[in-house]
């Protein structure tokens, strides 16, 4: 699904969508976003325990990977805003 101002997402009814620039990412953030997209199917909102299921999981995510993640977003997803 072209997205433009995210990497993914998940429905309430559990349709997890991914943008295909996602593949442009490191290995270790497309884990976080997919990672992140599945926490999603048991909390469906950002609480404090949808945290601790990405804690629990990828205990480095905040450090490592969604500051990365932040930092190339501009690229693929303001480019991609251009291609289309």
């Amino acid at each position: 699904m072209d997205m433009q101002t995210q990497w993914g997402s998940c429905s309430p009814e559990g349709a997890v969508l991914l943008n295909p620039h996602l593949v442009k990412a490191p290995t270790k953030a497309i884990d976080y976003v997919i990672l992140h997209e599945l926490c999603h199917l048991e909390e469906h909102n950002h609480s404090p325990r949808f945290y601790g299921l990405l804690d629990r999981f990828m205990p480095e995510w905040r450090v490592v990977v969604k500051a990365r993640l932040d930092s190339i977003a501009a690229q693929f997803l303001v480019h991609a805003e251009t291609l289309s």
